[in-house]
């Protein structure tokens, strides 16, 4: 009996007895011993995956706080390269509007539309100083502002006074007595008269640049003095009823070489229509004057060429 393991079971019907040899019994712990190995292993595991996917969940949600900031600061810089997107295109539709006040839209400069913006401000820049500076010094627009009426062209006709016909020197706007004039183009004052001064009244004349004068007669007040420089746009006089005059309104002339030249084409002379001036007006050398004036602008264009044959 000593390497037997005996087990009574009784029950109604009475007591049975099992004999089961040592070794079984130690099966038996071992089997036991092992579940419960197993199973506090098991435990220890399952505590352990527990920790790492709770620590996996902590960065998910990290990651998300993360994924949204990143997607806010997209959504902040993609409004911001809308706006500046939208900022260039309407800094483009500006040089493309510049361009074409100077002219720039109607040339063959080497396709402007293969330069970038930059360079193309920079020529449009300097071509535009070029023209500027021509329209600085050379009478053009209406010696005016706001609406006007011509009430009266440049050529013969019949003289409303004398009723008879004569040459008509100059133009005339119909305004109101006491309408401001301006200056035309950079000059000098070279005739100021508050006297009487035969059909012309209380008159200015005005010598500008290259041998041009503008002649402003019928007005009822001066505001400069002979010998003044004025620059374009500098009040000078108010318009009139003086001299020989049927009505209130201003007598302009311009004058070239003491000639007189048709007010007109020089009245509507801007810089988005340059060159129908040099069309229209037949008795100036435009293009010697031009050429001397463009040499002066060669210095500026310099920079933009060098950019241009760097490229």
């Amino acid at each position: 009996m000593k390497n037997r393991f005996v087990v009574t079971i009784t029950d109604v019907n009475g007591s049975k007895q099992y004999n089961i040899r040592q070794y079984m019994k130690q099966i038996v712990l071992y089997v036991i011993l092992l579940v419960v190995v197993i199973f506090f292993f098991s435990f220890i595991s399952i505590k352990l995956l527990l920790k790492e996917v709770k620590q996996i969940e902590t960065k998910r949600d990290l990651m998300q706080q993360e994924y949204l900031k990143i997607n806010e600061k997209n959504e902040q810089l993609r409004a911001l390269v809308d706006e500046k997107t939208e900022e260039l295109v309407k800094v483009s539709d500006r040089i493309e509007d510049l361009e074409g006040i100077v002219g720039l839209s109607d040339q063959t400069i080497e396709a402007p539309q293969d330069l970038s913006l930059i360079e193309r401000v920079d020529l449009a820049r300097i071509t535009g100083a070029q023209k500027a500076f021509v329209m600085q010094l050379i009478p053009n627009g209406a010696p005016l502002r706001g609406s006007y009426r011509v009430t009266s062209e440049w050529g013969t006709r019949v003289n409303p006074v004398l009723q008879r016909t004569a040459p008509h020197n100059g133009i005339d706007f119909g305004i109101p007595v006491g309408t401001p004039i301006y200056a035309p183009a950079d000059g000098v004052a070279d005739f100021t008269n508050n006297g009487y001064n035969g059909g012309y009244g209380i008159m200015v004349k005005l010598e500008h640049s290259f041998g041009f004068k503008t002649f402003y007669a019928h007005l009822s007040k001066i505001v400069v003095n002979k010998g003044d420089f004025v620059q374009r746009g500098q009040l000078i006089a108010y318009s009139g009823n003086t001299g020989r005059s049927t009505g209130p309104h201003l007598h302009y002339e311009i004058r070239y070489l003491s000639r007189d030249l048709n007010p007109r084409p020089f009245v509507e002379w801007t810089m988005r229509d340059y060159t129908q001036i040099f069309e229209k007006e037949k008795n100036i050398k435009w293009q010697s004057l031009l050429t001397m004036i463009n040499k002066l602008a060669e210095i500026q264009e310099t920079p933009v060429l060098l950019r241009r044959e760097q490229r």
